[in-house]
């Protein structure tokens, strides 16, 4: 690393700090904590000070700019498009001194990346396609609205009860947009040029593998050291079937409704 990335990578790292517990932001909203840094944003937990509930204010990352505010007035503006309960409304935006700023409704619960890595929660394989196929009924909304998630990843997706809630919509497009290469490398980005339903359904699948090898023990395994998720999980033939459709591994599924009625043949044998 030469001395210019290193100073950058200072620079940054004091831009995108994060402000601390108690800061009142535009005499309304008053930090309680700080829930975590992305690739473009800031997210924070608030106390709404007028209305006393407590709400999720998720700031433009400093150090990213132009690209950052233009990702987060895009979030902005797909959120006020969706109207759906499992999608947390955008109650506000704004800037103050300079920063631009998103409010949405705080949605309680675990995220399922909590649940497999912190609580040890395990999946049989039944419980995680009757989990992805309420997944699917809100993923299939944001298609018919005309969107694409583009992030749909187990710490993106929160249960709360019997309720399941899709989150963070900073990297949704509206179909047929050009891929947005400066968004970074992840697999589902480089798989067409344009966006497309697909692109959502090949992260499904590697959502639908995390909640599996919830329940995968390497220790009484015996596979290759190189083996795949096709020698190491023991799912039924239709099972595998989905997944290399969605992993395009075999010819993909073109849209929600094909992996629906899969997902329900599947359920309902």
């Amino acid at each position: 690393m030469n001395l210019f990335e290193y100073l950058k990578g200072v620079y940054e790292a004091w831009i995108d700090y994060p402000k601390r517990e108690g800061t009142v932001i535009t005499n309304k909203y008053r930090i309680q904590r700080f829930l975590g840094i992305g690739s473009y944003g800031l997210t924070y937990i608030c106390l709404d000070v007028d209305s006393g509930q407590e709400v999720v204010l998720k700031q433009a990352k400093p150090s990213k700019g132009t690209v950052g505010r233009d990702l987060l007035y895009r979030e902005i503006d797909v959120l006020g498009w969706l109207r759906h309960p499992s999608i947390q409304k955008c109650l506000a935006s704004f800037e103050y001194k300079e920063q631009l700023y998103m409010v949405t409704e705080h949605v309680k619960g675990q995220t399922v990346e909590d649940l497999i890595f912190e609580r040890g929660v395990v999946f049989s394989e039944k419980e995680v396609l009757s989990f992805v196929r309420k997944l699917m009924e809100i993923l299939n909304y944001v298609h018919e609205q005309g969107f694409v998630h583009l992030d749909i990843r187990i710490p993106n997706v929160i249960l709360d009860g019997d309720q399941i809630h899709l989150i963070d919509f900073g990297l949704a497009c509206r179909f047929g947009e050009p891929i947005r290469t400066e968004l970074g490398s992840d697999d589902e980005a480089t798989l067409s040029r344009t966006v497309e339903a697909p692109n959502d359904l090949y992260a499904v699948g590697h959502f639908i593998l995390f909640m599996l090898y919830s329940g995968y023990d390497s220790c009484t395994s015996e596979v290759e050291i190189n083996s795949g998720w096709e020698d190491e999980l023991t799912v039924t033939p239709m099972t595998k079937h989905m997944l290399r459709k969605l992993l395009q591994i075999d010819p993909p599924y073109m849209n929600t409704q094909q992996f629906m009625r899969d997902l329900d043949h599947w359920l309902n044998r």
